[in-house]
C-alpha cells in the first residue's frame, strides 16, 4: 500500500510538471484547507448531536465544551459543512478541468512536434487519454483527503476508547485481504476494458472513413456485428471492473454497521461506548469506503497515466533534423530528396518505410499511386515536414507548401476568409475575385460576393474544393501536395483545375487512385514498390 501511494504521488508530481496549471499550488493548498475543515465541521456536528441526547462525551475538554456550550453554532456548523461541500466539489472539477484543457494542448503541441504520430492515435491522445488522466488527477486529490480523514478520525477515537479502537482494528486488517484482491481484479478488468475500447474506437474510424464501400459490397450487418462484438467485451469488462469497485466501496461500511449493531445487540454495547464514538466510527469507515473507492479508480485508470508516460518516452526521440529545407538552393534539379528514409508510427512495431530512396523533379507534376495502406498518405506527410523519418533525411528546396486534401476545409465564415485562411500576406479582393472566376466556382454571379457565408452545408463538394485550392494559390506555393484532391469534382472541373496548376512553374505531387483521369504529368510513382525495392526510379 504504502509503495502504491508514493507510485500515485510520484504520478501526481510528473503529471503537475506536464500540465502546468495556473495557480495549480494554491488550488491544492485551498482543496486541502477546505478538506481539513470539512473534518472539524463533522466531528463538531457529531458533538452537538451527541450533547442533545447524551451528556456523556468521549473526549472531556475545556475548550470543546466552551463550542459546545453555544447552541446556536450547531446548525451555523450544519451551513458551514454543507458550504465546505460545495466548495470541495468545486475545487476539484475545476482542477481537473484545468488539467484536462492543458494536457490536451500539450498533447496537441507534442503531436506536431514529433511529427510520428497517426491520425486515430492523435484523437485517442488528445481526447481519451487527456479526460482520463484529469479525471485520475481529481480522484488523487480526492483520495489523499480520504487519507486525512481517516488519520483525524483514528486519532479522535483512539484518545475516546482505545480498547474498542483495538478490536475495530483487527477487522481493518483482516479487511485489508479482499480490499487488496478486488483492487487486483479491478485493475485487470479496467485494463481488458482500456483493450476494447480503444479496438472500439479504431472500428468507428475505418467504418466512418469507408462508408460508402461498406454500403456498396454490402458488408453492413458484418461491419455492425463486429463493433457489435467489441462493445459486448468492452461492456463486460466495465462491468466487472463497477461490480469489484462496487464491493470494495460497500465493504467498510458494511463490516461497521454490522459490527456496530452485534455489539450494541447483543453485547449492550453502549456501556463501553459513548454516542460521539459510534458517529466518529461511521464517518471513519465512510472514508474507507471513499479510500477503498478512490484507491480502485486510481489503480484502474493508471493504465491511461502510463499511456502517458508512452508519450513523454518519445518526447526524446527528435526527429525534426531529419528533414531539411534549403530555400537557397535555387539551381537544384530536385525540389524534394528522400536519402535512406526510415519511418515508424509511434508505438507501432513495424517500419512503413525502410531504406526509401526518391528524387521529385522541381517544377514538375510527379504522381504517387498504390492500394490503400501502401504508405501514400504517410510518403506525403514525409515530403511536407508533417511527418519526420525515424532514419535517414528528407531534404526540400523551400518551406512553402501548398496542401489540398479530399475533405477541405471550410470555416463557417465569410467566402473571404475562407480563401486566406493560413495566409499572413495581405491578398486584395480583385485577385480573390480572379481565381474564384477562373476556376468557374459559381454558377450565378450573385454567388461571387467575398462577404457572403459559407459554411460545408450551403456548399457543394465541388465548390468546396476549389475553394481549398484557391486558398493554395493565393498563398504562394513553390510545392503543392495533392491528396486525392480532385474526387469531388466532375470531368470538367478536373480539367479546369489541371490546366491551372500545370501552367504554374511550381511542383506538383499527388496522390490519386486514378492517374488515367489526369490529362498529363511527368513522372509516376508507385508505392506498392516502395517496401519491396530499396531505390525506386521515378517512371
Amino acid at each position: 500500500m504504502i509503495t502504491k501511494l508514493r507510485g500515485f504521488i510520484s504520478d501526481l508530481l510528473t503529471v503537475s510538471k506536464l500540465t502546468r496549471t495556473k495557480n495549480k499550488k494554491i488550488k491544492i493548498g485551498t482543496l486541502a484547507l477546505v478538506l481539513n475543515l470539512l473534518i472539524f465541521s463533522d466531528i463538531l456536528i457529531i458533538l452537538f448531536f451527541t450533547k442533545l441526547f447524551s451528556d456523556e462525551i468521549g473526549i472531556a475538554n475545556y475548550y470543546i465544551d466552551l463550542i459546545l456550550s453555544f447552541e446556536l453554532l450547531f446548525p451555523v456548523a450544519v451551513f458551514f459543512r454543507f458550504f465546505l461541500n460545495y466548495i470541495q466539489v468545486w475545487l476539484t472539477t475545476k482542477l481537473q478541468l484545468d488539467i484536462e484543457n492543458n494536457l490536451r494542448i500539450h498533447l496537441l503541441g507534442e503531436i506536431f512536434k514529433k511529427g510520428n504520430y497517426s491520425i486515430s492515435d492523435a484523437y485517442f491522445y488528445v481526447n481519451t487519454i487527456s479526460s482520463q488522466v484529469g479525471y485520475f488527477y481529481s480522484t488523487l486529490a480526492l483520495f489523499l483527503g480520504s487519507l486525512l480523514q481517516i488519520t483525524i478520525f483514528t486519532v479522535y477515537l483512539i484518545f475516546t476508547n482505545p480498547v474498542v479502537v483495538m478490536y475495530f482494528g483487527i477487522g481493518a486488517i483482516i479487511l485489508s485481504f479482499p480490499t487488496l484482491l478486488l483492487t487486483k481484479i479491478g485493475r485487470k478488468h479496467a485494463h481488458e476494458a482500456y483493450v476494447y475500447f480503444e479496438e472500439s474506437s479504431k472500428g468507428v474510424e475505418k467504418v466512418l472513413d469507408n462508408l460508402f464501400l461498406i454500403k456498396i459490397v454490402n458488408f453492413v450487418s458484418k461491419e455492425i456485428s463486429s463493433y457489435k462484438s467489441t462493445l459486448e467485451k468492452y461492456s463486460n469488462a466495465r462491468f466487472n471492473e463497477v461490480k469489484a469497485g462496487t464491493v470494495n466501496t460497500l465493504l467498510p461500511n458494511f463490516f461497521t454497521v454490522f459490527g456496530l449493531s452485534v455489539l450494541l445487540i447483543f453485547f449492550n454495547g453502549l456501556r463501553y461506548v459513548t454516542f460521539d464514538f459510534i458517529g466518529i466510527l461511521l464517518r471513519l469507515f465512510q472514508s474507507l469506503g471513499v479510500f477503498n473507492k478512490n484507491i480502485h479508480i486510481l489503480t484502474a485508470f493508471h493504465v491511461y497515466i502510463e499511456k502517458l508516460f508512452e508519450i513523454e518516452s518519445n518526447r526524446g526521440t527528435e526527429n525534426s533534423r531529419n528533414f531539411i529545407v534549403s530555400n537557397d538552393d535555387d539551381d537544384a534539379d530536385y525540389a524534394v530528396k528522400i536519402e535512406n528514409v526510415e519511418f515508424r508510427y509511434f508505438n507501432s512495431e513495424e517500419d512503413t518505410f525502410k531504406n526509401l530512396n526518391i528524387n521529385i523533379h522541381k517544377n514538375k507534376h510527379t504522381v504517387i499511386t498504390g492500394p490503400n495502406g501502401s504508405g501514400k498518405s504517410t510518403l506525403l506527410g514525409l515530403i511536407s515536414g508533417v511527418l519526420y523519418p525515424t532514419q535517414g533525411k528528407v531534404s526540400v528546396i523551400s518551406d512553402r507548401f501548398g496542401y489540398v486534401g479530399a475533405n477541405p476545409l471550410i470555416l463557417n465564415s465569410s467566402l473571404r476568409e475562407n480563401l486566406i485562411y493560413g495566409n499572413n500576406n495581405n491578398i486584395d479582393d480583385e485577385e480573390l475575385l480572379k481565381y474564384l472566376k477562373l476556376f468557374k466556382t459559381f454558377e450565378n454571379d450573385d454567388r461571387y460576393n467575398l462577404d457572403n457565408k459559407v459554411s460545408n452545408k450551403s456548399l457543394s463538394s465541388g465548390q468546396m474544393q476549389k475553394i481549398a485550392y484557391i486558398r493554395t494559390l493565393v498563398h504562394g506555393v513553390d510545392i503543392l501536395i495533392l491528396d486525392e484532391s480532385t474526387a469531388n469534382l466532375d470531368y470538367e472541373s478536373k480539367k479546369v483545375i489541371y490546366k491551372i496548376i500545370n501552367d504554374l512553374n511550381i511542383t506538383i505531387i499527388n496522390s490519386t487512385h486514378n492517374p488515367d483521369e489526369l490529362h498529363s504529368y511527368d513522372y509516376h510513382i508507385k508505392t506498392d514498390r516502395l517496401k519491396n525495392e530499396k531505390f525506386i526510379t521515378n517512371e
